[in-house]
């Protein structure tokens, strides 16, 4: 759950990043006011839905003709802690889990805090709504008299502040009109919009800076709509200049005067951006790539469609021609493969089909021996390409079953190592066992004076003598 949330935070956080350089970068500097809010509203939305959708992994796992690859001996000793339930090496006061708690915890925090933000500006606009009178009804509008706030327009309402005498009536109409075109484009939506976006994202500075954007552009596509004949662009800059004084009262509305004024004056006198300047926006097609491979890096392997399909097969690869066993004597070819679970046809995918042999415990084929004390168990697989199939020839090193040395204990103080042992179902001079061991875990977890999630077991393996000793790392509550 919390590897979900992060991996989704940083899926979203990339993405946010990536589409937001093209922006600064680029699009920024062109007229193409419409262009940029549709591109910053669009790159916004597809960062908050592209950690949803299940990347395809990037990365064929190809098959090379005569490709050999197995697990070391040695490797396959060392890699039994991880087999185990939980954390086998010694364990520390302070886990990734307890890591995990505190950032989700300093999250849930910020959230909180942007939220409560967000409610309270929204508090601060409806008691302006509630308290105000209305003059004047539209098409799409309704226009309200207050004397709390400078004029400022919310959804489709626009709040004129009548006790702004230094402003002729000339003067007002042009505000009136400059608040008629943020409804008529619900702007609002935008800010709404970006402001959530900027409760879930709070930690991303970006999000500040693209919410800051994108009012930009709002003031851009009204004051080019305003002096679109052209004649009266000098006015209107003047009354920017007359208005750079007055602050907007929040983040969730649009004021005449939002600043900076400076670069609105700039806009206004720049020349249009020639319609082959619209061909930059290509560059969309490239950056959506770059954040779909970033993404797909990102999310976990087992979540990535086409790395497995609901009945746990692989859904990318090459099928397979034949499987063939050599050097097994402890268990037939027929026990084998059902462990396995892969028969000729099955799509081969080196990762999945590695995962079967070693790392699905209780069902792989590593468990099989391991139950048994073989513990030096290894398979060397050869892969030759056969046209569009691969045949497998699996060779397996059993080698000599390995018996548990000495048993030790660490970390009790309240129970005697005596008592802790004899409560155990592996024993000295027992085979070692696999799934006695987990067995052993889930013991010590459930025994009462020890923190169940800190139960650790270090397996410690003797080759020569075909030992392994166990030691307990047990921590007290």
């Amino acid at each position: 759950m919390l590897t979900d949330l992060f991996t989704y935070l940083a899926q979203g956080t990339v993405s946010l990043t990536v589409f937001a350089l093209p922006y600064r970068f680029f699009f920024s500097r062109l007229t193409t006011f419409q262009w940029n809010r549709f591109y910053l509203v669009g790159s916004a939305l597809l960062s908050l839905l592209i950690p949803f959708v299940s990347m395809p992994e990037l990365v064929n796992s190809g098959v090379a003709t005569g490709a050999v690859f197995g697990l070391s001996r040695v490797g396959a000793s060392q890699a039994v802690g991880e087999l185990l339930l939980s954390e086998t090496t010694a364990p520390t006061g302070f886990s990734a889990s307890d890591m995990g708690t505190i950032l989700l915890v300093l999250y849930g925090i910020g959230c909180l805090y942007k939220a409560a933000r967000f409610g309270q500006n929204l508090r601060a606009i409806f008691n302006v709504i509630r308290t105000s009178r209305k003059i004047e009804s539209g098409h799409c509008y309704s226009v309200y008299c207050q004397s709390r706030l400078t004029t400022f327009s919310f959804l489709n309402g626009i709040f004129l502040n009548f006790d702004e005498h230094s402003l002729t009536e000339e003067e007002r109409a042009q505000v009136l009109q400059h608040e008629r075109f943020h409804v008529r484009h619900r702007h609002t939506l935008d800010l709404l919009f970006f402001e959530i976006l900027g409760i879930v994202f709070w930690f991303n500075p970006l999000v500040g800076y693209l919410s800051r954007s994108i009012r930009l552009v709002h003031e851009y596509v009204v004051d080019a709509l305003m002096t679109r004949s052209g004649k009266n662009v000098r006015t209107y800059g003047y009354l920017l200049v007359k208005l750079t004084r007055q602050q907007g009262p929040n983040s969730l509305v649009h004021s005449f005067s939002t600043k900076p004024i400076f670069l609105r004056i700039h806009m206004l006198t720049q020349n249009p951006s020639k319609p082959m300047h619209k061909l930059i926006f290509l560059l969309i097609l490239p950056v959506l790539a770059l954040v779909t491979v970033l993404c797909s890096f990102l999310q976990p392997a087992e979540n990535r469609l086409g790395s497995q399909s609901r009945t746990g097969k692989p859904l990318n690869g090459i099928p397979i021609g034949s499987i063939s066993w050599k050097g097994n004597t402890v268990y037939s070819t027929t026990e084998l493969n059902k462990a396995l679970d892969v028969k000729p046809g099955d799509l081969y995918n080196k990762k999945d089909f590695t995962d079967r042999l070693y790392n699905h415990v209780g069902t792989d084929v590593a468990s099989l021996y391991m139950d048994k004390g073989y513990l030096y168990f290894n398979v060397e697989v050869k892969e030759n390409r056969m046209g569009k199939l691969v045949n497998l020839k699996l060779t397996v090193f059993e080698g000599a079953p390995a018996t548990i040395g000495k048993v030790t204990v660490k970390g009790n103080k309240k129970i005697s190592a005596a008592k802790i042992l004899a409560a155990l179902p592996i024993q000295p001079g027992d085979l070692f066992s696999r799934s006695k061991l987990i067995k052993s875990q889930q013991i010590l977890a459930e025994m009462g004076p020890f923190n169940p999630t800190k139960v650790g077991i270090n397996p410690i393996p003797n080759h020569q003598a075909k030992t392994v000793d166990l030691e307990y790392v047990l921590v007290e509550k």
